[in-house]
């Protein structure tokens, strides 16, 4: 990344932040002056306290000095947890819009641009780097603002009651912000090291407690621990860094600060030895001088925060920042033909060239295609392209004559039927799974397309039919009762591609055989393209596409 690259970066960086603070007006508008309010007040404090001294040393009476000091007091105590309430509302406020933001910004990826993305990487942007945003509006903000305001109240304050110490302080501003830059790119380092490592740590647990339930049947859990025992050590080495960073970066800090404490208290008692200058008016300078170094040293000591927030933005602005290709709007009723045209389409990163290589055939309404061949030739990838899953590398898809990419996606979508091999099934009710929570669809389209798939006997002995609930992936449900609710799922949308992928895996003799009669009676009107090993099942179908390695031979159609 070039310097103009870094420099966009660091703007883009701002703007989102200001974005961020923007979206609650409170923060800007009530919190904020408050909050400048209460820290200007608090320089008085140190005048107030002066004036006490003073008049207990000058035998005056102290009971005014007293009242207004207690009195500033008092309300900077009532008022820091009033706007501590406010600001900590706000943020988590912003923190669930942004985490929102970062679920429709998801559900806007292509299922293509989804399949790679690690799961426990998608949850520490939701969690994590969403959190890290929230904890700069309720922490890093206020800290910045007070401490900006204190530097310059405290400063001109300093500055007007003794020049030389004034500027003695502006001294120290140098000194300390000569410090920040030999630390600033190591800590951008540490931070994208440990984000990176977080990512890994949540991916690694995320799919170790997913496989769990099944490696503790094999009683091979152990075997599986080492890989998130080793990324939680690799992020637990790199915390261990970024603290031996911190602590060294905020010890040179102090040292900073102290120097200056010394150098204040040691010029301020030899006016007051010499009369110069009252004797309360020591403490007024140790006082205005320490909340002046300390903002300069809070606004520093900002940075391994700051490191840590910059790399939660970049995290997340991966997602935000995700283009949305433009998509067509042609709208379609029903699907008559899909059509491939020398389709190419080769996995990211995978080995071994394309899976499908100069692939041309044309799909027709009312008629069942099988698609055959050995593992790995590519059939299901057919399918995912026929279903707009991936999108083809070469060549072109067309729809009705279209090109897919001139079609309204959702129109699209509306029409096709999956079932794979595998079948997903979500938290919720029976019904939910059947309809995924479309409202069109009624309890009568339900039944019908749970009576057509075989799923209606599963039902009738259900505890509360189809109001019965599902843990997560159907843990209630044998392998073919939950192939057959995938299928009742793909019949209920009524659609004109159906897509059937090693869909009679799971059922037994006598389901594959009502399959087969099934399948006879949804063809009419439909595009259905079949995947199966069952040769009953590919002999009964109109047509079959016979898928060899690409590298080998080209695709035979009979």
């Amino acid at each position: 990344m070039g310097v103009k690259d870094k420099s966009f970066a660091g703007f883009r960086r701002v703007r989102f932040l200001a974005a961020t603070v923007m979206s609650s007006p409170a923060v800007v508008f009530v919190y904020s002056p408050l909050l400048v309010a209460q820290t200007v007040a608090g320089i008085a404090v140190p005048f107030a306290t002066g004036r006490f001294i003073d008049a207990l040393v000058g035998g005056m009476a102290p009971a005014g000095p007293f009242v207004a000091l207690s009195a500033l007091l008092l309300a900077r105590a009532v008022l820091t947890p009033c706007l501590q309430r406010l600001v900590l509302s706000r943020a988590r406020n912003i923190e669930l819009k942004l985490q929102n933001r970062v679920l429709d910004a998801v559900m806007e990826f292509s299922p293509s641009e989804l399949s790679p993305l690690a799961n426990g990487e998608l949850v520490a942007k939701l969690t994590r780097d969403a959190y890290a945003v929230g904890g700069f509006v309720s922490g890093l903000y206020p800290r910045l603002l007070v401490a900006v305001v204190t530097m310059f109240a405290a400063g001109s304050a300093l500055h007007s009651r003794s020049p030389a110490l004034g500027l003695s302080f502006m001294a120290f501003i140098p000194l300390a912000i000569a410090l920040f830059f030999p630390f600033a790119r190591r800590f951008a380092a540490n931070s994208h090291s440990v984000r990176k490592r977080s990512d890994g740590s949540f991916s690694a647990l995320f799919d170790f407690f997913h496989s769990l339930p099944f490696l503790r049947t094999l009683d091979a859990e152990r075997r599986f621990a080492d890989p998130p025992r080793e990324a939680l050590g690799a992020l637990k080495s790199g915390n261990c860094d970024m603290d031996r960073l911190t602590v060294t970066f905020g010890t040179l800090l102090g040292f900073i600060l102290v120097i200056g404490e010394i150098a204040v208290l040691g010029v301020a008692g030899a006016f007051a030895a010499k009369g110069t200058i009252p004797v309360g008016d020591v403490v007024v300078y140790q006082l205005l001088f320490l909340a002046a170094m300390q903002s300069v040293q809070g606004i520093v000591s900002l940075l391994p925060e700051t490191a840590s927030l910059r790399e939660g933005i970049d995290s997340l602005g991966e997602i935000l920042s995700h283009s949305v290709p433009r998509r067509g709007g042609e709208k379609i009723g029903t699907v008559e033909t899909i059509e491939f045209r020398n389709v190419t389409f080769a996995y990211p990163g995978a080995e071994g060239g394309s899976v499908v290589k100069d692939f041309s055939a044309t799909f027709r309404a009312g008629r069942i295609y099988a698609i055959v061949g050995a593992n790995g030739t590519g059939k299901t990838t057919l399918l995912k392209l026929a279903a707009a899953s991936l999108e083809p590398k070469a060549g072109e898809i067309l729809v009705n004559g279209m090109p897919m990419k001139s079609l309204d996606e959702s129109s699209f979508r509306r029409n096709i039927g999956i079932v794979f091999q595998d079948s997903l099934l979500v938290t919720g009710t029976i019904r939910d799974n059947i309809t995924l929570r479309d409202p069109v669809f009624m309890d009568d389209d339900v039944e019908v397309a749970a009576k057509q798939s075989g799923f209606d006997e599963v039902v009738e002995r259900l505890p509360y039919g189809l109001g019965t609930r599902l843990g997560l992936q159907g843990q209630s449900l044998s392998g073919g009762e939950m192939q057959r609710l995938a299928i009742a799922r793909a019949l209920v949308r009524n659609p004109s591609v159906l897509v059937l992928d090693e869909v009679t895996n799971h059922l037994d003799a006598e389901a594959c055989a009502s399959f087969g009669k099934l399948l006879r009676t949804l063809a009419p009107g439909r595009i259905v393209l079949l995947v199966s090993h069952d040769v009953a099942l590919v002999n009964m179908c109109d047509a079959k596409i016979l898928c060899q390695i690409p590298e080998k031979a080209s695709y035979i159609r009979a």
